[in-house]
């Protein structure tokens, strides 16, 4: 399988979960969804045009979370603005607690990519060798920028295991036997959320999957009923899923 890979580098990062209420909290890493949207930001694709080209049948997205991270609140102040006039000398607004993921170095996202349009892929090697995303990705929330940085790209392996196999990426809990789950010696904090996967063109959820990873960064090591794909690049080797 072809894999473009990438990170995302940024300050900070800000991931709304869909079920949260007036305060804006905020996943640890980008859901699938959040994925979608960046690299339609990086190949200029107009807003809300991409859906069926990036469903689950056709786009196969994973994440690893390079470094370890923190959350702080900070208070936002929306206000209500109906002209001109009030954008200047707001009369009303609310306070909005808002979570927000950084970390010692910031945070930084590892991408793996791969869709069944060649052209695609192609176009979006192009602007992440290059750093000339078509519109400027950032982070979950617009204040939030981030850098792109081209990884690699190559062919991903489908393997089968019965055994405990390290997965760097995070890992969709239903593909997990139970008791599949080795804690060793290492400094693990896992963290386990409940995030979209996948909407329609309306921007209608139509699926939200929990997944598993560490908050360090660290790979797990799983007993999987599913298939998992290795990489090799660089002087790096490790294992996948997709989200």
């Amino acid at each position: 399988m072809d894999i473009i890979i990438f990170d995302l580098r940024g300050r900070f990062a800000h991931f709304r979960k869909f079920y949260t209420n007036s305060s804006s909290l905020s996943y640890a890493i980008p859901p699938r969804t959040a994925v979608m949207g960046i690299v339609a930001a990086i190949l200029g694709l107009p807003r809300d045009s991409y859906y069926e080209r990036f469903s689950r049948e056709k786009m196969y997205i994973a994440v690893r979370k390079m470094n370890s991270t923190r959350n702080i609140m900070q208070t936002v102040n929306y206000i209500k603005a109906t002209d001109d006039k009030s954008v200047m000398l707001p009369k009303e607004h609310t306070q909005i607690p808002f979570e927000i993921v950084t970390g010692k170095n910031g945070v930084t996202y590892r991408i793996y990519v791969h869709n069944e349009d060649k052209e695609l892929m192609n176009e979006l090697m192009y602007r992440c060798m290059n750093r000339k995303p078509y519109f400027s990705p950032y982070l979950g929330a617009a204040p939030f920028g981030c850098n792109i940085s081209f990884i690699a790209r190559t062919n991903g392996k489908l393997l089968q295991d019965s055994n405990y196999i390290e997965i760097s990426s995070a890992a969709n809990t239903s593909n997990i036997m139970d008791g599949g789950l080795q804690i060793g010696e290492e400094d693990i904090m896992l963290l386990k959320e409940k995030m979209p996967s996948e909407i329609l063109n309306d921007r209608v959820l139509t699926k939200a999957s929990s997944y598993l990873f560490d908050s360090h960064g660290n790979s797990l090591r799983l007993k999987l009923t599913c298939g998992f794909y290795h990489l090799n690049y660089g002087k790096t080797s490790e294992n996948i899923l997709f989200m």
